[in-house]
């Protein structure tokens, strides 16, 4: 998993938050509030260290849609896309 994907929670994530509505697992209920307003996967690691198995949740989140990944833009990328324009 690429450690600079951002990952934000979606508005179905944003519910649990404040709702309980679809009973989630306590661990994945961390990772959806340990989120807040977006975290690349590696500043997640570093904030749940102990979250051994935090790949694995994070994909289980992204599938059910309580979670969203946007890929982080590659320098060769996003400087040839400006001289394209």
């Amino acid at each position: 998993m690429d450690l600079t994907m951002q990952l934000f929670r979606t508005p179905k994530g944003q519910q649990e938050i404040y709702s309980h509505s679809h009973a989630l697992r306590p661990r994945h209920r961390q990772i959806l509030f340990s989120l807040g307003q977006g975290l690349t996967l590696f500043e997640l690691r570093a904030k749940l260290p102990n979250c051994v198995d935090l790949e694995e949740r994070i994909e289980e989140l992204l599938q059910h849609g309580f979670i969203q990944a946007l890929r982080a833009a590659q320098p060769q990328t996003l400087a040839h896309s400006q001289h394209a324009g």
